[in-house]
């Protein structure tokens, strides 16, 4: 059976991986609208966003996978299976997360 370390490390890159798929596609689709933002705003939100979005979406999604494993089986260590859930969920969240944020700014 696959570890929770291994499923939370490989969460962290799909969850970076989204964030910047996210980005580039709502970047490209604002580019001809007046909301677009400059390069140098990409570079900064695609470079402080990557550390911020991943720790935040982290922390929610491994506290939600441990609390219901917890609540579900009673055993404090946690289960492979939610964590793989919240892997899975990850990305996904990151991706809408882009697009809010570009919405946001622009």
């Amino acid at each position: 059976m696959i570890s929770i370390d291994s499923i939370q490390s490989k969460a962290s890159k799909m969850l970076v991986a989204g964030w910047f798929a996210g980005l580039i596609y709502y970047g490209w689709r604002a580019k001809d609208t007046p909301a677009a933002l400059p390069m140098w705003e990409y570079a900064v939100v695609a470079i402080v966003g990557m550390f911020v979005v991943s720790i935040i979406i982290g922390l929610i999604l491994t506290a939600l996978a441990a609390g219901v494993t917890r609540v579900a089986t009673g055993r404090a260590e946690g289960s492979p299976h939610a964590y793989a859930w919240a892997a899975f969920a990850a990305p996904v969240l990151a991706w809408f997360t882009a697009g809010y944020v570009i919405a946001l700014l622009g």
